[in-house]
């Protein structure tokens, strides 16, 4: 495991980047590797080091008050894992800027689900939606897959193969979760949903559902 970088006292105590509270936890690499941030914008003893993904350690770094960047040396595909941790930063040491895109999407695609954030600003809302949407667009990416996988299954796929039984206890359980939508609203949408899927189903010939990864 890398040596996490400025290993500081915790009375030095300068503000960290607003970057750092923003809906996405921001990249910070190298300079021109395509970070979000280059490595000399976090000062020392500004923010917390952890060393990797653990969850228990980014617990624990919470207690010097800080926000808590991850030091993933040159592994960006644990960046995904120390969102969901709680990471407010992802630290690379490599300076490939395929690395640092492929941190900031799984980034983007984790943060909305463990990340809550209350904008004060138009901007700020709006960043927090596209945040949202990035999200949104990977579980659907992901339902279309498993929906094409259950249309091979099925005796009778295709639209022909609608189970409204089904369909109604989808919305069910979706307005569990999802209060401040009608169930008629909800309805709506699980219908265009399930109809995208089908309709996607039947485009692809490949006998395979799409490949999904995070």
């Amino acid at each position: 495991m890398t040596a996490s970088p400025h290993r500081t006292a915790a009375t030095d105590n300068p503000a960290p980047p607003a970057a750092l509270a923003a809906p996405r936890p921001p990249v910070i690499a190298p300079p021109g590797a395509g970070g979000d941030l280059d490595h000399d914008a976090i000062a020392a003893g500004s923010v917390t080091f952890v060393d990797g993904a653990d969850p228990a350690a980014i617990a624990d770094a919470r207690r010097h008050g800080r926000p808590v960047v991850a030091n993933l040396g040159e592994r960006p595909e644990l960046a995904a894992a120390a969102v969901a941790a709680g990471a407010d930063g992802l630290w690379l040491e490599g300076p490939g800027t395929a690395a640092a895109g492929q941190a900031r999407e799984a980034a983007a695609r984790v943060a909305p689900l463990v990340r809550s954030t209350v904008p004060d600003t138009v901007a700020g809302c709006r960043a927090a939606i596209d945040a949202v949407d990035a999200a949104l667009a990977t579980l659907l990416e992901h339902r279309v897959a498993l929906a094409g996988r259950v249309q091979r299954l099925k005796p009778v796929g295709g639209h022909a193969g609608r189970d409204p039984r089904r369909e109604a206890a989808i919305v069910a359980a979706m307005a569990e979760r999802a209060p401040s939508l009608p169930p008629e609203s909800l309805a709506r949408v699980v219908t265009a949903i399930i109809e995208a899927g089908l309709d996607a189903a039947e485009r692809d010939e490949s006998g395979e559902p799409p490949v999904w990864r995070l």
